[in-house]
């Protein structure tokens, strides 16, 4: 079955080739020029070599932007399909007061911060850049805002799960050709976990 991400291979060997053309056309150019014109330098080619060398370089960084640094709207149902799953929390018993997610902080000059939280049968670890940990009323934290969840079924699922639960996001690249141009198509956007407790004494800080 054809893949839309043959495109951005397809693209990535089209800029390689223009690369090696670039370098042997500017070099020829340059012999002739010596040996017909006998120059070394000329304006009209220096500015010839200028457009090439530009041609080149804002295609690799279109390309490089399209490739590694892409930021899907995650609203853009085109382009982006989501779902988000909900699996209810076990409270953690073992020493010291029980708590549904326990935070794990380095103290460096660059912070790094994981919650640990525990499903039936299952321990689970995430960063902080992909996670929040949410209590209180309002299930939704400053964090959790910029994922498009549905405050409303939030809210069922807290009386469902007397706030205790995770909050599973994760967003998919469609199969179609715009994704294809990044070689994204099908591949996961991003996951992220909003992990809900009833209030802050459930939290434990390591």
């Amino acid at each position: 079955m054809f893949s839309w991400n043959l495109l951005g291979v397809l693209l990535w060997v089209i800029i390689i080739l223009y690369l090696v053309f670039v370098v042997q056309n500017i070099r020829k150019r340059r012999i002739m020029m010596i040996i017909k014109k006998h120059q070394k330098y000329s304006w009209p080619n220096f500015l010839l070599d200028l457009l090439e060398i530009a041609v080149f370089l804002v295609g690799i960084c279109w390309l490089f932007n399209k490739t590694l640094l892409d930021n899907p709207d995650l609203e853009d149902q085109s382009i982006i399909s989501s779902k988000v799953t909900y699996q209810p929390l076990v409270m953690n018993t073992g020493a010291g007061n029980s708590s549904y997610v326990t935070i794990n902080s380095k103290k460096k000059k660059i912070s790094t911060q994981t919650y640990t939280y525990y499903r039936a049968g299952k321990k689970s670890i995430v960063s902080s850049d992909f996670a929040t940990v949410a209590y209180g009323k309002n299930p939704l934290d400053l964090n959790a805002a910029r994922i498009p969840y549905q405050k409303k079924k939030l809210q069922k699922m807290d009386r469902r799960y007397q706030r205790a639960y995770v909050a599973i996001y994760t967003a998919t690249y469609k199969k179609v050709w715009q994704n294809g141009l990044g070689m994204h198509a099908g591949h996961t956007a991003t996951r992220y976990y909003l992990i809900r407790i009833p209030d802050a004494s459930f939290i434990k800080e390591k």
